[in-house]
């Protein structure tokens, strides 16, 4: 008999290429003799909720809701990725605190501290912040929404005026604000790793002058096969954020220079360029996971 595990992923969240992905891990688990189920996290938040619930020994998780992970865990499920590795990637602030920590290089960051009203243009103009950001970063910078995927809530700044304009527009949202890299305007390069292990590598290109270069804006992509101070530099920020599942994205220089890091990163796009069964690579893992010895399951 097959074994027990769960496919979580959002109930209000569709996209085509994450379907076909949850479509290529179902099949790739049932290979290797896995029922990977998929439930989102509303119906096992609700199953949580009642008595003598049976639960899985694993789950694969494929959305970026902390608190059902967390959940999951204290009822015993092991998770791929943990909600403290998905917390850490998810907010690009707490990523930059722990690559820090763990000396792995990526851009220069200023974080915005936390306000409880929208600031007006002039308060904001008079932070030490704003100061910072023109001291260490200098113009143009790259200003973020600290919680975001896909190169959304991500713009170019100029001037302090357009950093002002962007912390109001994004308020109540967290905001980070890097070092423009003018050498990797527009190009970068993705590591997708499971366990310890680069799966498949590829160079993203933007279209039409855009800085970022994520294949969901219009780029385009091909195979890269990642030099090993890369790949190093890639086991290097998968331990400090104690991921099992995802990518690493690099920013173009002359050495590994940390873009960010993905905890539930989307692999249609790599699977489509390099030709490569990710999916089974992914499932491979969760097939020795599956393996592991039995904890408390409520």
């Amino acid at each position: 008999m097959a074994k027990h595990a769960w496919l979580v992923t959002n109930r209000w969240l569709h996209w085509d290429k994450f379907e076909w992905q949850f479509t290529e891990l179902i099949r790739a688990a049932s290979a290797l003799g896995v029922d990977l189920q998929r439930i989102s996290t509303d119906e096992a938040l609700a199953q949580l909720a009642g008595r003598d619930v049976s639960l899985p020994r694993a789950a694969l998780i494929m959305d970026k809701d902390v608190a059902a992970v967390a959940q999951l865990e204290a009822a015993g499920v092991r998770a791929i990725n943990s909600a403290a590795a998905i917390a850490a990637c998810d907010n690009k602030a707490y990523t930059h605190a722990v690559l820090s920590a763990a000396g792995i290089a990526h851009p220069r960051t200023c974080t915005a501290p936390l306000v409880y009203r929208n600031l007006e243009p002039e308060e904001w103009a008079a932070s030490a912040f704003s100061g910072a950001v023109e001291e260490s970063l200098g113009y143009p910078a790259v200003a973020k929404r600290a919680v975001g995927s896909w190169g959304q809530g991500v713009e170019l700044v100029r001037d302090r005026a357009e950093l002002i304009a962007f912390l109001r527009a994004a308020y109540p949202a967290p905001v980070i604000v890097e070092e423009y890299i003018a050498a990797s305007h527009g190009r970068d390069a993705r590591i997708y790793m499971v366990g310890r292990e680069p799966v498949v590598a590829m160079r993203r290109y933007g279209t039409g002058g855009d800085f970022r270069a994520n294949i969901t804006g219009g780029g385009r992509a091909e195979p890269w096969t990642p030099p090993t101070e890369y790949v190093d530099t890639a086991r290097a920020a998968m331990d400090a954020l104690g991921l099992e599942v995802g990518s690493v994205d690099f920013l173009d220089a002359a050495t590994p220079l940390v873009g960010e890091v993905n905890s539930n990163a989307q692999f249609a796009s790599l699977t489509e360029v390099t030709g490569v069964d990710v999916a089974g690579h992914v499932a491979e893992l969760l097939a020795a996971v599956m393996a592991e010895p039995a904890t408390r399951i409520r």
